[in-house]
């Protein structure tokens, strides 16, 4: 008779672990009884900074070229060129952020004469990825056809490299860019009715989509970088 009663004791103990453990079960579940969701990841905005330069074989020979830069953590930055072609991206994520490029051109102390083919082209640009899930891509520079040279003398390569362009602009929380200044010490040289829509040249040169390149509505929205942008015309088409 005993060893019926601590059998049922123990039963009875066991039936009712296992209906806790039912219990417990139940209570992982959703409010309604089903599994609940996985929680989403946070929308978060990413942003492609990019910046490229290119100058002509003649250019190296008579000047030395400094690359100044802004980059994503909004620092100054330089580096010498040695290369005809220079180009360099950073990432970031978040918004407002500032980008800057001037190309530094100092002549060589001692220029022989002679007949120096002297071109410079300089684009910066940028794509954001916003938590909107809209995607925003624009770029400017200096056009090609805006800078070439043909110099015979020291004087001449003088002038020409005084003429360097800086590029700057502010890329706002809507993602639009709007013109802004960046004092890199000594570009005087400020002149934006001297850059032209880029963003194309760079989706190819950087493989991003040039559909995301809307740039006369998009500076439209950002009140105009120049006025190239909003009468539509693609100098470089």
């Amino acid at each position: 008779m005993r060893k019926n009663f601590l059998w049922m004791i123990a039963t009875t103990l066991t039936c009712a672990l296992a209906a806790g453990s039912l219990i417990a079960c139940s209570g992982d579940s959703g409010d309604d009884g089903g599994v609940k969701p996985e929680p989403q990841p946070e929308a978060k905005t990413e942003v492609t900074m990019m910046y490229y330069l290119k100058v002509s074989s003649d250019v190296l020979q008579v000047a030395d070229v400094e690359v100044n830069y802004v980059d994503q953590t909004g620092a100054k930055k330089k580096e010498a060129l040695t290369s005809a072609e220079w180009k360099k991206t950073f990432s970031a994520n978040a918004l407002p952020l500032t980008e800057g490029l001037w190309a530094k051109i100092t002549p060589k102390a001692s220029i022989a004469e002679g007949s120096y083919q002297l071109n410079l082209t300089t684009a910066a640009g940028y794509e954001a990825k916003l938590p909107t899930g809209k995607t925003i891509a624009d770029a400017f520079g200096s056009s090609a056809s805006t800078t070439p040279s043909t110099a015979k003398t020291a004087d001449n390569v003088a002038t020409w490299c005084a003429q360097s362009t800086a590029i700057a602009f502010t890329v706002g929380a809507e993602g639009y860019a709007k013109t802004a200044t960046v004092d890199f010490g000594g570009n005087s040289h400020i002149d934006t009715s001297s850059l032209f829509p880029e963003c194309f040249t760079l989706s190819s040169i950087f493989n991003f989509s040039s559909s995301n390149c809307n740039e006369e509505t998009n500076n439209e929205k950002a009140g105009t970088l120049n006025d190239y942008d909003v009468n539509d015309n693609r100098l470089w088409w």
